[in-house]
């Protein structure tokens, strides 16, 4: 990104300077910036002599324009690459026993880098804010000055970084004066971060960690460097102030290559703070802006800073906690007694859920071969419902899985995940399950306003296969329901209009500015699906095979609020004769179930500035289940028919 910002401003100092009146100085006009590039392209092809002999003439011909700072800079790195030439002959002539030598060659690299820091100090002095090129090459990164936007223009900037990180990191760490100078290391600082920007699109994972670990290493070092010449009196405090600031924007740069956009946010308030009514604070201020706007419309998620190839991982987890009425909670018959031991079927409930993942994102940039992305995970869950009158139907589940989600073309998704889970009822150990999921998804698209593409649905087509061995004790083996459980699927969600258009937002949205940033975008949704079940058991008395159709809805309204509503209806056809049926009948029944719910958003993701993957809902509805079965027992008892309404509030709190 800010490379294509350094080309930008020149491009754009290009078209100004078309227009430049005769009357302005030479090098403000096209013959400067032709001078300018003849001298970098000096200076890239090692010819130090005519590059400086060029930059200072730029500078002559106009001592104030506007490839000041671009001229300084590079007679900095000029000079730092003659002192480091004369303090090899200084170490030679002292190798050789010619102190008179070894004296001179030693003095000369002191002026070259007492010079070289003079430059230096210029360039973070210079703060014009009327001159915007000048400022943003240098707060930006180190200038990139090709002619061209092409190959050419990024193997420029990539040998500039790489000749600036060779020359300065020599300087601190060969010389006396640079391991002291906190100049040279900031500009290795920003040599660093211009080399991590320049491996970052090239996909050089390992090459971008390093340098950019490097880079604010060495921001530490010149702020370490700073605070020990402010307390030694050799800089004012206001000029320490200055170059802190202009550090922390270096740190805040870095902090966005990382993809850790709330420090860099924390970093850029800071600077903008400090910097107040300057070109710098502007800078920063503008980024903020820019980093608001993604944030609120795709928050980055978490990222623990592991090195490549490794790293850097992405976190995200919930929690959630709820109350409900449960109007069956052992889903008894109709007509049906309730078993010895039990005094009642309905009781009050208590939930409390967590869920993590921890992933590896791969972009296309980083490694072409996995085409748009590649996404490697895992994760856990655990989930408990307590039930105070009826503790024998308390329910713990616990679970950790595996995941791949393999992006080879835009809008095709291949994901593949494996889970195995531990349930207990009761406290006692009820089903371990071992289930794996294929999916594939496709987003589609139709043609928006200003060329984007709009996603106005998804596919989704699945498959699971589960083994499940249920820990329940069994009388009669026919009713043993450890085996395999399969089921196949298709969904499609259409998005049919987002928030922000629809009738009864439009009014509201105009008076509330802040909820239609946060949730215009929104689409109302609905979904619709089928879905076929094979469930083949070790025992004969649940084997089946059914069809389900499946729908909900999304339906965002005023007021932070949202209304999710869903369905299910279900056939399933047993394939043998029931033991418990009076007549030995194969089992069929129909299900029904139905959930409606009004969500409140307290915090949405992407609105905390300081938390940006915050989300807390609130959630309160209903679930219904009917459930009607052909099957009576000899007493007459349907068994396997029943009536059950959930009621309840849950509070999901995800980042």
């Amino acid at each position: 990104m800010l490379a294509a910002v350094c080309v930008w401003l020149v491009a754009g100092a290009v078209m100004a300077l078309d227009e430049t009146p005769a009357s302005q100085p030479a090098s403000n006009g096209p013959a400067g910036f032709l001078e300018l590039n003849r001298a970098i392209k000096a200076y890239l092809e090692d010819d130090s002599a005519t590059a400086a002999e060029l930059f200072e003439r730029v500078l002559e011909t106009s001592p104030q324009g506007e490839h000041r700072v671009a001229c300084v800079y590079y007679l900095g790195l000029i000079s730092l690459e003659r002192g480091l030439g004369f303090t090899a002959d200084a170490r030679a002539a002292k190798r050789d026993e010619l102190p008179d030598e070894a004296a001179a060659a030693a003095e000369q690299a002191r002026q070259e880098f007492l010079q070289a820091q003079e430059y230096f100090a210029e360039v973070i002095d210079t703060a014009d804010p009327t001159v915007e090129t000048v400022s943003a090459a240098l707060l930006l990164g180190i200038a990139q000055l090709a002619a061209d936007h092409g190959r050419a223009g990024e193997d420029d900037a990539f040998a500039l970084a790489t000749r600036a990180e060779e020359t300065l990191s020599r300087y601190v760490t060969e010389t006396e004066y640079g391991r002291e100078d906190r100049l040279g290391h900031f500009y290795l600082a920003v040599a660093r971060y211009r080399l991590a920007d320049e491996y970052s699109q090239r996909g050089r994972t390992l090459e971008f960690s390093e340098a950019l670990s490097r880079g604010e290493h060495d921001l530490e070092q010149a702020t370490a460097l700073a605070d020990a010449a402010l307390a030694a009196e050799k800089i004012s405090e206001e000029e320490h102030a200055g170059f802190i600031t202009v550090v922390k924007y270096y740190e805040a740069l870095m902090a966005t290559l990382r993809q850790d956009n709330v420090g860099a946010r924390q970093l850029f308030t800071e600077v903008s703070e400090r910097a107040e009514g300057t070109d710098l604070a502007n800078n920063a201020a503008a980024i903020i802006a820019k980093l608001d706007e993604v944030e609120l419309s795709s928050p980055a998620p978490i990222t623990l800073p592991v090195p490549a190839p490794v790293g850097p991982l992405e976190f995200d987890a919930r929690v959630t906690t709820g109350f409900w009425y449960d109007s069956n909670v052992i889903l008894l018959g109709k007509d049906t007694a309730l078993p010895l031991g039990y005094a009642r079927d309905d009781d009050f409930q208590t939930g409390l859920g967590a869920d993590f993942n921890v992933s590896r994102y791969i972009r296309r940039s980083e490694l072409p071969i996995v085409g748009e992305s590649l996404t490697l995970g895992v994760g856990g869950s655990t989930s408990h419902v307590w039930q105070p009158r009826i503790p024998e139907f308390d329910v713990n589940r616990y679970a950790g899985r595996a995941y791949a989600n393999w992006q080879p073309v835009r809008d095709l998704y291949l994901g593949v995940q494996y889970e195995h889970s531990f349930t207990q009822l009761g406290h006692d150990p009820f089903i371990s399950s071992d289930r794996i999921t294929p999916v594939a998804s496709w987003n589609w698209r139709k043609p928006g306003v200003g060329g984007e593409s709009v996603e106005v649905g998804r596919t989704d087509l699945y498959y699971t296969f589960d083994d499940r061995d249920y820990r329940e004790e069994v009388v009669d083996f026919r009713v043993n329901r450890d085996g395999q459980y399969q089921t196949v699927g298709a969904q499609h969600t259409f998005n049919i209009i987002r928030a922000r258009d629809l009738p009864y937002l439009v009014d509201y949205y105009a008076t509330h500015e802040r909820e239609r940033q946060i949730f215009g975008d929104d689409w109302l949704t609905f979904a619709i699906g089928y879905a076929y079940r094979d469930e083949q058991t070790a025992g004969t008395e649940f084997d089946l095979r059914g069809h389900s159709l499946l729908w909900g809805v999304y339906v965002p309204l005023p007021y932070r609020l949202a209304f999710e509503g869903g369905g299910e209806f279900c056939w399933e056809d047993y394939t043998g004769a029931s033991i418990y049926d009076f007549e030995r009948k194969e089992r069929e029944d129909f299900t029904q179930r139905y959930n409606f719910n009004l969500v409140y958003t307290i915090v949405a993701r992407g609105e905390k500035p300081e938390f940006r993957t915050l989300d807390i809902r609130l959630r309160t509805g209903v679930e219904l289940t009917f459930e009607n079965s052909n099957i009576w027992n000899r007493l007459g008892e349907d068994i396997y028919e029943y009536d059950r309404a959930v009621f309840g509030v849950q509070l999901s709190v995800e980042f």
